[in-house]
Parts: structure tokens; sequence; C-alpha cells
């Protein structure tokens, strides 16, 4: 099963090794192993204090535009290099027709779906807030709150734990290093490591009951996978390419379906992870039939 190794490879001495080949120091495994718990002390502290001042909604809406701009800048960029780099490396351009293929880059894009459904959902708040009957439109906070739940925070914590253990394990097992002419240092973290802060301060950020039934939302995240499963093979077959590398190393062996299977796991762990921390930011809500 495919976990997350900040600090061991297989020893330290290993740990060590594979760092320096790839241009990490021994410091940044010990410090990113902390990176998760780091993050969630403290926007509990920085919550605390908004939710005394009442002004969730506007920091809710700074986040989402911060999001959105972030995503659309980093495609921008993205976009310019890949024009500029076609002639000096001929497979970036077969890389380009691929990148919505991608399960990172169908992420970023749910990210930015949900961050345009949540302003028009705090707007409307804002905007009502004065009228203590007002409730959000049912089909508008079903549809985010199901996109998020189902398959935002799952599939975001899918892709920043599938790809760093890889990245820092053999980069070459997640992607060819000529994509390092276009994903500078900063476009991988915006697409690999800003996602997981933007997902957490929704939670910290978005009080809401735990639903007394996880099947609904069970079922789109088992289709959000499948969908993308589909995706990979059609790829496959018209292409005669796995889009990660990992996936044509391990082909046709045992470890293929062990593969597809630890990442199952692993969406299903990541999907019940948000409902202790929605607990420990805001407290036991209560219960609902759906989320």
């Amino acid at each position: 099963m495919l976990t997350l190794q900040w600090s061991t490879v297989r020893d330290r001495k290993q740990t060590c090794v594979v760092g320096k080949l790839y241009g990490y120091s021994d410091l940044s495994y010990r410090s990113g192993k902390k990176y998760i718990q780091k993050i969630v002390l403290i926007v509990s502290r920085v919550i605390i204090q908004v939710k005394m001042s009442s002004k969730l909604p506007f920091v809710r809406m700074s986040v989402y535009v911060f999001t959105i701009t972030m995503h659309l800048s980093n495609i921008w960029y993205m976009a310019v290099s890949l024009e500029k780099d076609f002639k000096m490396v001929p497979e970036l351009k077969a890389f380009s027709k691929l990148q919505p293929r991608y399960f990172t880059c169908w992420t970023f894009f749910l990210q930015i779906v949900h961050a345009f459904a949540g302003i028009l959902c705090d707007v409307l708040v804002v905007v009502n807030s004065k009228n203590k009957t007002y409730r959000l439109p049912r089909l508008l906070k079903g549809f985010k709150n199901t996109l998020f739940s189902a398959v935002l925070w799952p599939s975001t914590l899918v892709v920043v734990t599938f790809f760093w253990s890889l990245y820092f394990y053999d980069r070459s097992l997640i992607y060819p290093s000529f994509v390092d002419q276009v994903l500078t240092s900063l476009s991988n973290h915006v697409m690999h490591t800003a996602i997981l802060p933007i997902v957490i301060l929704e939670v910290a950020c978005r009080p809401r009951a735990v639903p007394r039934s996880h099947r609904k939302n069970i079922i789109h995240l088992a289709f959000h996978f499948i969908l993308y499963l589909l995706v990979l093979a059609y790829t496959y077959v018209e292409k005669g390419i796995w889009i990660y590398p990992i996936f044509s190393l391990f082909y046709g062996t045992v470890y293929f379906p062990l593969i597809l299977v630890s990442i199952a796991l692993l969406a299903l762990t990541s999907y019940h992870i948000q409902w202790p921390l929605t607990r420990y930011f805001h407290g036991e809500i209560g219960k609902v039939k759906n989320t």
C-alpha cells in the first residue's frame, strides 16, 4: 500500500541518499512530516479569533478569491511556458494535450468550481444577513457541500499524499524529467502543496453537521474515482501509454491492482478524516441525513 512517508524510505541512511539525489536536504524531510500538524494548529488559532468577531463569511470569501487567483495564474503561466518550449522539447506538446487527463488538474479545477460556488453562497448569506429566516437555496447548498465533502476533500488528500510520497522516493515514478521545463518549483507547490491548506481552511471556516449516513457521499466518491480510472484506461488504449510512469512500470504485475486498491483505501480514509477535523474546529453540531 502506498503511504505517505516524510522522513523514511527504508531507513534513515537511505532517506538522506534519496534526498540528496533529488536536491532535498534531510532537514526538509524532518520539517515536512509536521506540515499538516502545523497547518491545523495555526488555522485553529486564527479561526478562534475570527469566530469571536463573526467575520467568517468574509474570511471564506477571501480564501475563495485567493484560490481562484492562484490557480488561474498558474494555469496561465504554464500555458505560456509550454508554448515557448514546444520547439525545444517536442515531448511537451504531447504532455500539453494530455494535461486535462491528470488527476491533479481535475482536483484544482474542482477547487476553482467550489470557490465560485462558495463565493455565491457567502454573498447570499451576507446580503440576507438581516433576514433571520433566510436559508440558502437547497440545490446550491447541496451541490457545494457534496462537491467538497464527497469529492474535493478526499481527492486533495490523495493528490498530496500520492504525489509527494512518490516524488520523495523516486520522482521519475510520477512524471518524466522533461516536465521540469514548465513545472517550476512554485507551480509544483501550487498544484500539489497549496491545495491542502485551502481545503483545511474550508473545514475550519465552514461549520458543518456530520451526516447520519455517508452512503451518498461515498457513492459520489466512488463514481469520481471510477470515472478517472476509465479516463486512464481510455488513454492507454488510445495512446498506448499510462500518463503516470508508475502504472507503466507495474502494469501486468500483481502490484498494479494493489496500487489501485491502495489508492481506493487512501481515498476512503481521507474522506472519513474530515469529520473528526470538523468536530475539532466546531464541536458537535449535530447530524443530518446527508451533506
